[in-house]
């Protein structure tokens, strides 16, 4: 018999998009429709409308603004605890805010766009959906369905942007990109010019290519343009191919034709290739303007715009290679204002910088280089940091590789590390711990973990001679030679966490929360198997980390958990009194194959195919009690922050050998 057979749930770094990671077990299925005459085709039919704000229109109802918080709903669409699809459209908005309850509980999204729209929601109280007319909402809707959604897809709450490290082994952001804004881009459709406008200048179309020609001198402003909807606030990526040039030219976004440079207005010379461009919307309405430099002519292709989506978008993390893991963190915020930028908010001592000299950790030409002048005296480049405690515990780190110089030291007070950046090691230190990491083409993460000394804000980057065995690092310099550095980070904490990019401000990331609730139906709660193949971040974790099956409280849940001092633990409690408890030490941070079998009177914990504790007296829990899979502590809290390359959860207890097998 397979163990497939008994699995009721497998969450692994499958496909994912913005705020949900999906699980490869079960399919999503879903149920009967929920709602009476969703399309409105039977008129009011099994609608609630209240007065005056609410209308029946032509197949939609209409709000017109007033009445206060009135409400068009349905009852007898939910039940406590299960999922639920939700799909309507906003088929005209002229303004205001409409929301959605669940009975006395109002969601927290605001729809203030025409639009279809969808959304999953674990009902927390049985009864009614209903649109509200939150702030003088003007609009219609229609075509509106709930379906029971069964599906062990968790939800990913993070809301911030977040690095990894990708399939290609490049640092980026995890995000996910929306669908084409630009109509015609590659100029292949049938009238180009329904959709570019010329402004000042000649535009044409040939070779699946637009040209700009100014030479007739109308002006820096002549351009051709294309006005896109987008949302106010929304990120946007433009990338576009430029072929030729007769001229210096610039590039324009902006929320009308005649204003196109107040978002973005970039010089970009007479360079041709493929460029890239983030922008966030102001307006409703955005033009894209391809503007003339003077009196020449250019070409483009391929021109794109897609909204990018970098909150909750869940880390598929590629580091150290081979097969990925899910990647979840704690908060962290990163007190280097300039992260990449050693010309802006650093200060150089006996020592200069060369910008943008190579390929960076995460692809672009954008890694500097700290050359050494020629006095005899410490070289370094240093942060200027306000706001790290005075004390307590805090990690310094840095992408660096090796230039005429090997040796790079990173300093807080009297703190220090040296790093071997032609071998790939650590080499004499002061500090609590420190690790090297390579990250190829030559790039290592270079990290020093410390007990904050002085003021705390005496961080330096030094170039170093050798493996001196002080904070300091005297020598002469030749004027020319150096390292390369990218991605300089400093946070409070005990271990180094993935890297946050700055830009003039510190930046916050923060943690990674996975749930999935509403799942009673694929958990067994007398007894099952709940396994992972996990490493916490580091066996340095000063709390507890956890990953539960829980019915949202701590009083009733089967968890896995990596506690202070290197001990794995597994635990089942029933009302709030422990039922289960084994515990065995081991360094944690190790890619580990954990199951944990619960059944009553017989629970074991296996790990890499070896049975390391049983515990045989404890109830389990009533059938139907657990519903819910938590990156947490039961209720919340003592978040999972670890590596996780599977998790399945089992219906059945398993038997010895399958769970050997499981493990191995």
């Amino acid at each position: 018999m397979s163990l497939l057979d008994d699995v009721s749930i497998v969450v692994t770094p499958n496909g994912y998009k913005a705020g949900e990671l999906y699980a490869v077990i079960p399919v999503p299925t879903y149920g009967a429709e929920e709602v009476t005459n969703g399309d409105f085709d039977g008129g009011t039919t099994g609608w609630i409308l209240q007065t005056p704000n609410w209308a029946y229109g032509s197949n939609n109802i209409t709000s017109s603004g007033s009445g206060g918080n009135q409400l068009a709903f349905q009852t007898s669409i939910f039940e406590v605890g299960k999922n639920y699809n939700i799909n309507f459209e906003i088929t005209s908005y002229t303004s205001g805010i409409l929301r959605l309850r669940n009975n006395s509980v109002l969601l927290p999204t605001n729809y203030n766009l025409a639009g279809e729209y969808t959304l999953n929601l674990t009902a927390s109280e049985a009864g009614f959906l209903g649109f509200q007319n939150y702030s003088s909402f003007i609009g219609t809707i229609s075509n509106v369905s709930v379906k029971e959604y069964t599906s062990a897809d968790m939800d990913v709450t993070r809301a911030t942007a977040a690095t990894r490290v990708d399939e290609n082994g490049l640092v980026n952001y995890a995000e996910v990109l929306g669908g084409e804004e630009i109509t015609c881009g590659d100029f292949s459709c049938a009238v180009p010019t329904d959709y570019w406008t010329a402004a000042n200048a000649v535009i044409s179309f040939d070779n699946n290519q637009l040209t700009v020609d100014d030479t007739a001198g109308a002006g820096s402003d002549s351009r051709g343009y294309q006005v896109i909807t987008t949302e106010i606030g929304k990120t946007y990526r433009l990338t576009f191919n430029r072929i030729s040039t007769t001229s210096v030219f610039w590039l324009g976004v902006g929320n009308t034709p005649s204003t196109y440079n107040n978002v973005i207005y970039s010089n970009l010379g007479t360079d041709t290739g493929e460029y890239t461009v983030n922008f966030t919307a102001i307006s409703l309405n955005t033009t894209i303007a391809f503007i003339s430099g003077g009196n020449g002519i250019t070409v483009f292709s391929n021109i794109s715009v897609k909204e990018v989506t970098r909150a909750n978008v869940p880390r598929i993390d590629y580091t150290g290679g081979g097969c990925p893991h899910i990647l979840a963190e704690p908060q962290r915020t990163n007190l280097i204002t300039y992260s990449e930028d050693y010309t802006s908010g650093w200060i150089p001592y006996q020592a200069s910088v060369n910008t943008n000299e190579v390929i960076s950790p995460d692809g672009s030409l954008n890694a500097d280089k700290i050359i050494e002048n020629t006095a005899n005296s410490t070289h370094f480049v240093a942060p200027i940091v306000n706001n790290i405690p005075s004390s307590g515990t805090a990690t310094l780190s840095v992408f660096a590789k090796k230039g005429e110089n090997n040796w790079i030291k990173l300093v807080q007070y009297t703190n220090y590390v040296n790093f071997d950046l032609n071998n790939g090691v650590v080499g004499n230190s002061s500090a609590i711990s420190s690790s090297i990491i390579n990250y190829g083409n030559g790039w290592y993460k270079c990290i020093m973990n410390f007990n904050i000394g002085g003021s705390g804000a005496n961080v330096d980057f030094k170039l170093g001679e050798n493996n001196t065995s002080n904070w300091d690092d005297i020598y002469t310099g030749d004027g020319t030679s150096g390292v390369y550095i990218y991605g300089a980070q400093l946070e409070v904490g005990s271990y180094a966490t993935s890297y946050i990019p700055t830009s003039g401000s510190t930046v916050t990331r923060n943690q990674d929360i996975f749930t999935r609730d509403g799942i009673g139906s694929l958990i067994n709660s007398t007894e099952g198997v709940l396994f992972a193949e996990i490493a916490a971040l580091t066996s340095l974790v000063p709390l507890n980390n956890w990953l539960t099956i829980t019915d949202g409280t701590a009083s009733n849940q089967v968890a896995i958990g990596f506690e202070t001092n290197a001990k794995t633990t597994v635990r089942v409690d029933v009302g709030g009194v422990l039922q289960a408890y084994i515990t065995v030490s081991g360094d944690y941070s190790q890619n580990r194959k954990l199951a944990f079998k619960w059944k009553e009177n017989d629970f074991a914990l296996w790990i890499d195919g070896v049975e390391v504790g049983v515990d045989t007296s404890g109830a389990t829990l009533s059938s139907g009690t657990l519903n819910s899979l938590q990156f947490n502590w039961g209720a919340g809290g003592n978040y999972t922050n670890a590596k996780v390359k599977q998790l399945q959860v089992y219906d059945t207890s398993l038997s010895d050998t399958q769970l050997a097998a499981l493990t191995t």
